[in-house]
């Protein structure tokens, strides 16, 4: 026999069949589990509420800056044509996407004027969306169901007033009454303006679709806040290798999604009118400025040349003098033309842009050229020289004269035909519903459940794992005697039904069932084993309650007794001993605590039982001290004196964990058996239960296996009908009054 100290030698490890193996033993709890899981997955993907969006498609039209302001004889495109007006969508975007754009949309649509209905705690979401049969209007009333609305028409709120809640409550026939959290209320009717005292608050109610008694909250917020939450719905993508993008809207309110992305658009389209039409303006702008000192000018230079001609009687110019003239007159045309540009383009890019180098490298060419004219006229007479810078000045000045008179025409005719490179190719129409994924959260609640179930099953298997074989009782030192297959239909509790009475007495009921021929098996090997026992007496015990040894002690009682033997069963359970239910006998019968107390003789305790062909001794009544009574020289004598009349003795004892009892009885007993529950008594627990009955000097002869389910071998389900404490301490209750 091993030693009971030695650890258990066993690696820990669990195996691939023994995994799958206890995953099939738990398949239905682990199906319950992920049910559950799914079943709240569920439940928690119908709270969120439905998110919409509607979507527009705009055409932006590219278009250069030359094109964009003047046109090309005015403003050098061949200068200006490499800069792109419509720099990609990102720029775009981030216009879109401004209080510049945003704020009309907020101001036309009054979306800073706010309606929420009241709402279910955690279900608000799901009520107002699903329609609930048993959910009466009458339950709750002021909370909102399935098609409740209401609509504003007009809101007038002080600024003092902002974010002030204003509770409408409605009252039926389209009346409603608006209160204010100071107590101010006013009743009206939908249609009808709604004053709040003298507040400065008063409403105007459009659509009010709702029984009595809901409830809805009104305020007037900042128009900031609004342009913030529709700055994070909007969103705008452009479609690859096009001038095409896709103005889209997320929010939860599907009545106005589409409205919200088509007053952006809208707005959007006016900006850009609004910054083609000031670009014209501003070029118009300068023009204007500058055209009086031009005709001031042409003025001044006309009279100096008619003044200078009356007195010096010099009225023309030699014929090499006037291409001179003409020459200096063409560059300084050029001069002002470049400058003009300059202007133009220096407020678009910055000085070291190429295209601001290369005007400015053109301009210095012209005004070297212009030095060397000018040069060229200082070696001229001096009267030849002053005639020819009057005549100059004259030419240039009427020449710009012309130029700014025509560019500022042009300049009003294009301002009066702009148009907005921004395109409404489809505009949004009915929102669609694009979320949130209501399947996936049950998903992940039967995935996460599942595994959950399989954790736990594969954890409780490695923590605790019940006896399997053969040879791991034979490891623990114990020879195994018998193996009873598993009943179904038998239920190891304590119970009064006669159906259950009669499966548990299982040899008499069905003699030819599998556990009975084990069980004959059984005594065919304990018959010679006892022949060589110091007395004709077996015990039978276990570890801990509900592992079947009564059940055990019952039928091989019933099976030894067919045989022709003379068989005593004895309930030596004198704390909660239930023998006497499958024999008939009324509550507390006397029984073996009574004998040993004196109260009763044998014949007052012994019960004869022919269709079991067996004789019985109950518990008894349940005494205070059955430990004493089972040491004392009474229980002694009696099992002399009953081995001497029967040919065997059985002895129901408690379970040796529970109590010291097995101990001392074992100590009178031939043999005693551990009887062992397949899959559900541990290594531990044997040990512990064959230590307790080794410090009494009793060591058991074998064991017997109870319950075994070979298509659950090796793995254990797990259905303790026992409580136990620390080790091997096991909480083993007194029966009460009534068992």
């Amino acid at each position: 026999m091993t030693d009971l100290n030695t650890p258990e030698e066993d690696d820990g490890e669990l195996s691939l069949w023994d995994i799958l193996g206890q995953l099939y033993a738990w398949k239905w709890i682990i199906l319950a589990i992920t049910f559950l899981g799914a079943s709240i997955g569920w439940f928690y993907g119908q709270l969120a509420p439905d998110i919409y969006r509607a979507q527009a498609t705009v055409f932006i039209e590219q278009r250069s800056q030359a094109d964009t302001i003047l046109p090309e004889e005015l403003t050098g495109a061949r200068a200006l044509g490499s800069i792109a007006a419509f720099e990609g969508l990102q720029t775009e975007t981030h216009i879109i996407r401004s209080s510049l754009t945003l704020r009309p949309v907020v101001v036309d649509l009054n979306l800073n004027w706010r309606v929420e209905p009241a709402r279910f705690p955690v279900v608000g979401d799901l009520v107002e969306r699903r329609r609930i049969p048993f959910l009466p209007d009458t339950f709750l009333p002021a909370y909102v169901r399935k098609g409740d609305r209401m609509e504003l028409a007009a809101l007038q709120v002080p600024n003092s007033r902002f974010n002030t809640p204003i509770t409408v409550t409605a009252l039926g026939d389209g009346q409603f009454r608006a209160t204010l959290p100071d107590g101010v209320s006013a009743d009206g009717r939908v249609g009808a303006p709604v004053a709040l005292g003298e507040t400065g608050i008063s409403l105007t109610l459009q659509l009010l679709n709702a029984p009595a008694g809901r409830q809805f909250t009104v305020w007037r917020t900042g128009v900031d806040r609004q342009i913030a939450e529709i700055r994070r719905g909007i969103t705008v993508s452009e479609r690859r290798g096009s001038s095409i993008a896709d103005f889209r809207y997320t929010t939860t309110d599907r009545h106005r999604a589409a409205e919200i992305v088509n007053a952006v658009v809208k707005s959007y389209q006016n900006q850009n009118l609004s910054r083609r039409s000031a670009e014209f303006d501003q070029a118009i702008a300068f023009i204007e400025e500058e055209m009086p000192k031009v005709v001031s000018d042409l003025d001044a230079a006309t009279t100096a040349l008619r003044d200078y001609r009356a007195d010096q009687q010099e009225t023309s110019l030699s014929l090499g003098t006037q291409n001179l003239l003409s020459q200096a007159v063409a560059l300084e045309a050029q001069l002002d033309e470049l400058k003009f540009q300059e202007t133009q383009l220096a407020e678009r890019v910055t000085p070291n842009h190429p295209d601001y180098r290369t005007l400015i490298a053109q301009k210095e060419r012209l005004e070297a050229r212009l030095a060397e004219l000018q040069a060229e006229i200082g070696d001229l007479p001096d009267s030849e020289q002053e005639l020819l810078e009057l005549t100059q000045r004259v030419e240039a000045a009427r020449q710009i004269e012309q130029t700014m008179s025509t560019r500022l025409d042009q300049l009003r005719i294009r301002k009066a035909g702009t148009i907005s490179n921004i395109q409404m190719l489809e505009t949004a129409r009915n929102a669609t519903r694009i979320g949130p994924n209501r399947r996936m959260p049950m998903l992940q609640g039967a995935i996460a459940a599942l595994l959950l179930a399989c954790a736990a099953s594969v954890l409780v298997h490695f923590l605790r794992r019940g006896i399997d074989s053969a040879s791991e009782i034979e490891a623990l030192g114990l020879p195994l005697f018998a193996t009873v297959p598993r009943i179904k239909s038998l239920a190891f509790a304590s119970t009064r039904s006669a159906t259950a009475r009669a499966t548990y007495a299982l040899a008499q009921s069905e003699p030819d069932h599998l556990a009975v021929e084990a069980l004959r098996g059984l005594r065919t090997g304990l018959q010679f084993s006892l022949a060589t026992a110091k007395a004709p007496s077996l015990m039978l015990t276990s570890c801990a309650p509900s592992d079947g040894k009564s059940f055990i002690a019952l039928n091989l009682a019933t099976v030894w007794g067919q045989s022709g033997e003379k068989v005593l069963l004895v309930d030596g359970d004198m704390r909660r001993g239930v023998l006497r239910r499958y024999f008939d006998l009324p509550h507390k019968p006397p029984g073996l605590s009574d004998l040993l107390a004196g109260k009763a003789d044998m014949e007052a305790v012994l019960h004869k039982d022919a269709g079991k062909m067996i004789d019985f001794i109950p518990a008894g009544s349940y005494p205070p001290n059955p430990s004493e009574l089972l040491g004392a020289k009474p229980f002694r004598q009696f099992m002399e004196e009953a081995g001497e009349i029967y040919d065997l003795v059985i002895i129901d004892a408690p379970p040796a964990l529970a109590v010291t009892d097995p101990g001392i009885i074992g100590q009178h007993a031939g043999m005693s058996l551990m009887v062992i529950r397949h899959m559900h008594t541990t290594a531990p627990e044997v040990r512990g239960a064959l230590k307790m009955l080794a410090t009494s000097g009793v060591v058991p002869s074998g064991s017997i296996i109870t319950q075994y389910n070979a298509a659950k071998s090796k793995h254990r389900y797990s259905g303790n009908k026992y409580h136990y404490y620390g080790g091997y301490q096991y909480k083993y209750e007194s029966r009460g009054a009534d068992d």
